[in-house]
């Protein structure tokens, strides 16, 4: 049986931290919109199925599937299949920029090699799991929340620590443990979404909650 050859990388790099590695193990990887993609990009300038990347051998080809906005490879809209170079860029947004990294490069990667688990974006108030987007995003009171656990993810924070930075101060009086359970409850199952093998949010029975990203 012929050894099977290590696979190139597609990487989403800003401001030198990967927020997403993905293997091209398949005869073909899909980038797009929708779910069901390999790659999902969650931008309206992305098409539902967008580009796919396939895998001939020691090289790997990538090819438009007749996108509204097109794909581009190092900054040139591609118009037929083109193979891939090691350090190529290829875009399908404006907004992201998935670094080709061949098999056999020699060149040293970061020394992160892969995206966080969870990662919270407080200006754009948007949530990322291994990498990927939340979306629809979390409501107002559930971004709060999982914002406040992940200051210092490992330390126990109490109910009365979650009400006074969730509730407003003249609605924290009135808040019931019911209240906050439902909250976390919540949060937990649109982390599930994307994660479901990990439970980020602990609770720590008489006193309050933990965040686990390891």
């Amino acid at each position: 049986m012929a050894e099977q050859k290590e696979a190139a990388l597609l990487l989403w790099m800003e401001d030198g931290e990967i927020k997403g590695r993905w293997p091209l193990e398949g005869a073909i990887t899909t980038i797009g919109r929708w779910q069901d993609n390999d790659i999902v990009v969650d931008d309206r300038w992305v098409s539902r199925h967008h580009a796919q990347v396939r895998r001939a051998g020691d090289q790997y080809i990538v090819k438009d599937l007749d996108s509204k906005n097109g794909t581009l490879v190092n900054g040139r809209r591609i118009s037929e299949p083109i193979a891939l170079a090691d350090g190529d860029d290829v875009q399908v947004t404006p907004l992201i920029t998935l670094t080709f990294v061949d098999h056999a490069s020699t060149a040293p990667l970061p020394s992160e090699m892969r995206a966080p688990r969870l990662r919270l974006d407080g200006e754009a108030r948007e949530v990322y799991v291994h990498g990927r987007l939340l979306s629809p995003p979390l409501s107002h009171a559930q971004f709060t929340l999982l914002d406040l656990l992940a200051q210092e993810p490992g330390r126990v924070y109490s109910r009365e620590d979650v009400v006074r930075a969730v509730w407003p101060e003249d609605e924290a009086q009135g808040v019931s443990d019911e209240a906050i359970d439902a909250l976390v409850r919540r949060i937990r199952l649109r982390l599930r979404e994307r994660d479901p093998d990990h439970e980020y949010i602990t609770t720590i029975r008489g006193y309050g909650f933990k965040l686990e990203t390891e």
